[in-house]
């Protein structure tokens, strides 16, 4: 798979800034004034893309009685899973709305599909990337239609073995589609089950892009991720975590979208190479506080030098105290004064 690729005219690889991404499909609420307001939240704090959902439940749901209970600041509270997907759409023509904005304010958009109207959807706005759930892997059909359209795929992991990414990936290549993304996520309040080794371990099996997509506001594992290796990241934003629906309460607020935004790409930029890369200023203050050799005291000329007789003080300069065998045993030819410089010449 490719090492670096393009969503939207931005870069995505190892040598180039972190894509940070806003999960909002389901924080939008399918408002238009909220998402204008998301889209705004996003561009201000300097993130690359907002991600939706095309929610088309006949589409995924034979079993329109389902139950689901989901957190929010008031508690648990138990919905009809049909219904609840149902009142999350936009038609073709607000999401045309939407992505104008995005547009005007520089915010990449693109959606997870997981049914064929998504794709239809995805084609007629022109996004430039798929979103592919965890939820979705043996749904190979969609995956292949997907792929062959040869648009990057970002992809999560969570409940899914080796095999069923290996097999994703494979039909990928089989349709030509080199462009992939794996976000390592995960369904469990369990440390101990959160495994954040399978973010190099995706990388170095499949060697492909690799991120982290957040289950909550903690910023730990986002961190954590950064510095095994993630190119991408996807954080839940919301306007306000009093909004009905569910994921309100996952997500972070405006201003903390903000501040996530730059520490995640300090953190990004603090990983800096594969090496030891002492820093200018490091260097700087090597040359304070490293050592050289000096006079120990006051010595005259001829005197034959004692290792007693030397001693190592800062900064670094002259001779390194490494070199302190050079000098024992040999008969000073100059007088030196307590802690003078001694040199090579010296002796």
């Amino acid at each position: 798979m490719r090492k670096e690729i393009a969503i939207g005219g931005r870069k995505i690889g190892d040598n180039h800034p972190l894509f940070i991404i806003a999960e909002c499909g389901i924080t939008c609420n399918y408002d238009l004034d909220i998402t204008r307001q998301l889209i705004d939240t996003v561009a201000d704090a300097g993130a690359d893309a907002i991600k939706f959902i095309f929610w088309f439940p006949d589409e995924i749901m034979c079993d329109k009685t389902v139950m689901t209970t989901y957190q929010t600041v008031n508690g648990p509270e138990e919905v009809n899973m049909f219904e609840r997907f149902n009142s999350l759409r936009f038609t073709l023509d607000e999401w045309r709305e939407v992505k104008a904005y995005a547009d005007k304010k520089g915010v990449i958009v693109f959606s997870t599909v997981n049914s064929p109207s998504g794709i239809t959807f995805a084609e007629e706005l022109g996004l430039d990337a798929y979103k592919l759930s965890s939820w979705d892997y043996n749904d190979i059909p969609l995956w292949k239609k997907i792929a062959e359209i040869g648009k990057p795929m970002i992809i999560d992991t969570g409940p899914v073995y080796t095999e069923d990414v290996a097999k994703v990936i494979h039909l990928m290549q089989d349709a030509g589609n080199d462009q992939s993304v794996l976000l390592h996520c995960y369904h469990t309040k369990e440390f101990a089950e959160i495994n954040m080794n399978a973010i190099p371990y995706m990388r170095q099996t499949f060697d492909t892009l690799v991120g982290f997509s957040a289950s909550d506001t903690d910023d730990t594992m986002d961190i954590m991720s950064i510095a095994q290796g993630s190119c991408m990241l996807e954080k839940r934003i919301t306007m306000d975590r009093s909004l009905p629906g569910h994921h309100h309460v996952l997500s972070k607020l405006p201003d903390e979208f903000k501040e996530y935004v730059t520490h995640m790409r300090n953190a990004h930029a603090a990983c800096g190479t594969l090496g030891l890369n002492p820093s200018p200023n490091d260097l700087k203050e090597r040359k304070r506080f490293f050592r050289h050799l000096v006079a120990n005291e006051d010595l005259a000329a001829g005197t034959v030098i004692t290792d007693k007789m030397l001693a190592s003080k800062r900064g670094e300069y002259d001779v390194s105290p490494e070199h302190i065998d050079s000098f024992i045993g040999k008969a000073l030819k100059r007088d030196l004064k307590e802690n003078e410089s001694i040199l090579i010449e010296d002796v």
